[in-house]
């Protein structure tokens, strides 16, 4: 149980405060990228201004110039003067041809209305926003594209700015912080680990030091009951009274030994301490033995047990015959000692095949279980009967029979019974 809690509180903890600590960092990283972007555009948008200032005082642009400007800003300047380019060859080598680039940028200018022939109408410049393209080698660039119209026509200039180291340095920077959140939350995984032992050693040897109470306790009541027991049986007395009395007492023991006899089961299974001998057998074959046992008690209380197999034969089913066993009789003990007492009388014991398992019903027609009731009556001691009246239950049986499945990985489960009544189930 508490190996489980334990791992519950450690994943809890570390996904709260994980999920936190990403976004945050996440919040960071990405307020870092934004900058970086801003600043890159910043710098492309410095050049493109000191090219357009060149292009509107009609300067002459030398080769030198040119290919110092590209070299130093890792720039590919095009610039064209009535549809004839510059005899410039770039100096500047990207990954990616510089034909290739150009081109990319002119479909870029084309789906913002900036074709081949376009000049400037209503101003004197026609200009796209800046855009990204990407190259054919993982490269990326900003680019511009711009018209001007000059005296003797217009120029047209094609920048493209290489950002792809800059990109990659900020991907280095997102795989740093990356880093550092799988890193926090391997931190926050183990120092909650931690935590959590700690806290839950005090809770986790208290539990402890009860079991073994029950365990010691149980073990140290069984001698005087036994005792008891025999010397009540050894008693001979001709008294009506004295007979009355010694009965009670037979029966009282005989409640305390069962009493114990379940404590002691249940301290055995939750400390591990049941041995679970699984294997293959016929359930078809354990149905025929618990009719045969049962069916004469329901008899004598005037009541009938019936069992319902389908045509099929029953596949074999994987689980501990004799802990089954002890779970079915448990079920059936409840289901004749509720429901025998209402006018329909009858109990079934059903079997059925729905791949991959095999489901086992015991059903009655007593008084049934509230729906606010079904999620305590596998508690320990909890009993519908308030008053406790029937003192030959303790409300353990159903804890017993919860228990005993658990260790199997076996599902045990309620329903309401149409017409009334309960129906327990066995999912193997």
């Amino acid at each position: 149980m508490f190996p489980k809690l334990q791992r519950k509180f450690v994943l809890l903890y570390t996904l709260s405060t994980g999920l936190i600590i990403t976004f945050i960092l996440s919040i960071t990283f990405l307020f870092y990228f934004a900058s970086q972007e801003n600043r890159q555009e910043s710098l492309f948008q410095k050049q493109l201004f000191t090219l357009i200032s060149q292009l509107q005082s009609d300067s002459r642009f030398t080769d030198l110039f040119l290919a110092q400007l590209e070299q130093k800003n890792q720039l590919i300047i095009h610039i064209e003067e009535n549809g004839t380019p510059f005899f410039f060859p770039g100096s500047y080598r990207p990954d990616t041809e510089r034909e290739t680039l150009l081109a990319y940028a002119e479909k870029a200018a084309n789906k913002e209305g900036i074709f081949t022939d376009s000049y400037p109408i209503s101003s004197n410049m026609l200009q796209t926003s800046i855009f990204q393209i990407s190259g054919d080698r993982r490269d990326v660039y900003l680019g511009n594209v711009l018209v001007l119209l000059t005296p003797n026509g217009y120029k047209k200039l094609t920048l493209l700015q290489d950002i792809t180291d800059s990109r990659k340095k900020a991907m280095e920077n997102g795989y740093f912080y990356l880093f550092i959140d799988l890193l926090g939350i391997l931190l926050l995984f183990l120092s909650g680990r931690w935590f959590v032992r700690r806290s839950l050693r005090p809770l986790e040897e208290t539990y402890q030091r009860q079991q073994d109470f029950v365990a010691a306790a149980s073990h140290e009541l069984r001698s005087p009951i036994a005792v008891i027991q025999m010397t009540a049986d050894a008693i001979s007395s001709q008294s009506a009274e004295d007979t009355r009395l010694l009965s009670v007492i037979k029966s009282e023991c005989r409640r305390g030994s069962t009493l114990i006899k379940n404590l002691l089961l249940l301290a055995s299974a939750e400390q591990k301490e049941w041995a679970v001998r699984k294997r293959k057998f016929e359930i078809d074959e354990l149905l025929l033995d618990l009719l045969e046992l049962y069916e004469p008690l329901c008899h004598s209380k005037s009541g009938t047990l019936q069992l319902r197999l389908p045509e099929e034969p029953l596949p074999q089913v994987s689980a501990d015959p004799e802990l089954c066993r002890q779970i079915l009789t448990i079920l059936l003990d409840n289901a004749i000692a509720y429901s025998l007492t209402h006018p329909s009388k009858n109990i079934l014991l059903q079997a059925e095949h729905c791949h991959p398992h095999t489901l086992i019903y015991v059903v009655d027609h007593g008084p049934g279980i509230p729906d606010e009731e079904k999620e305590f009556i596998f508690d320990r001691f909890y009993k519908s009967d308030k008053s406790r009246n029937k003192k030959e239950h303790f409300g353990l049986g159903l804890s017993i029979a919860i228990t005993l499945a658990k260790i199997q990985g076996i599902k045990l489960g309620v329903q309401d019974t149409d017409g009334g009544g309960s129906t327990f189930y066995l999912e193997l």
